[in-house]
């Protein structure tokens, strides 16, 4: 998991881009004219998004309350299939080098095929394609986090575009070896005192999301690929240096994909666990 950079452009200017690129319908003539009746207002509140954004308090914003015609107009203006919504998930999920990371980091475990509106579309239809509110996502993450993002006041969901994630480890991977078997839990905790006001936010989005249970569902690939790994390996060196050759990689990994990135953990798990590591002797 890491943070990514949001849009960088004119977010309104991407919003006017969309309202051009609807086609006139026999079903709804006036659409586009309706849609840029809006604009002056629609506006206005992107400038108080981004600036709640910047302060990181999207959960101080107000729901303008638009219903009938005009909230079912807003909404029109969604499709993740339409090209323009193609070309803001690959320039969102395009890092350093041009290469593009298509894994949604929410969760990690599943490819990006959706937007996650941050704030909820049906709540917020004014900040239906503001780009700043559009997180690439896989599905199964946006049906978890379904339209509850605020309870009592408190985000209950990171937003990687604006919460620093801590370098300090709150994710752990517990190993359990009986004979032949083995058992893989994970699991939130804070012993490395990370503000609670951001742990809260963390710890809440990894339960709603169940992301240690996808995370321990998804582990046995990771066991096969690095079993393959060190037996390829062990004809050739000792396993201490095997083992070595694996914390380094898996150094390499969370620089990359995040701290608390839980491939890289369970494997940093697994080979320094003495047990687990005597089955290849």
């Amino acid at each position: 998991m890491k943070n990514i950079p949001p849009y960088s452009d004119d977010p309104f200017e991407f919003h006017k881009d969309v309202i051009s690129s609807k086609k006139k319908t026999q079903n709804d003539p006036e659409l586009k004219t309706r849609l840029t009746s809006y604009n002056p207002q629609i506006e206005s509140l992107f400038d108080t998004y981004k600036e709640k954004l910047e302060q990181n308090k999207l959960e101080e914003l107000i729901e303008q309350g638009y219903t009938n015609e005009k909230k079912a107009s807003l909404l029109k203006l969604y499709n993740f299939k339409a090209q323009c919504f193609q070309e803001l998930k690959v320039s969102l999920t395009t890092r350093p080098g041009n290469i593009i990371d298509n894994i949604c980091q929410n969760c990690t475990v599943g490819e990006v095929n959706s937007f996650d509106h941050v704030l909820p579309k049906d709540d917020f239809c004014e900040f239906v394609v503001n780009p700043l509110n559009l997180f690439p996502c896989c599905t199964k993450c946006n049906s978890h986090k379904s339209t509850t993002w605020v309870v009592d006041g408190n985000r209950k969901f990171l937003n990687l575009y604006s919460d620093q994630l801590p370098e300090q480890q709150y994710l752990f991977v517990d190993i359990g070896i009986s004979g032949e078997d083995l058992s893989i839990n994970y699991s939130v905790n804070n012993p490395n005192n990370i503000a609670p006001s951001l742990f809260n936010i963390i710890d809440s989005h990894y339960d709603k999301l169940k992301l240690c249970q996808r995370f321990k569902d998804n582990s046995d690939v990771i066991v096969s690929e690095l079993e393959v790994s060190i037996n390829q390996f062990k004809a050739s060196l000792p396993l201490e240096t095997i083992k070595n050759i694996f914390i380094n990689v898996c150094q390499e990994e969370q620089q990359i994909s995040g701290h608390n990135f839980w491939k890289a953990l369970l494997k940093l798990a697994l080979v320094n666990n003495d047990d687990y590591m005597s089955r290849f002797l």
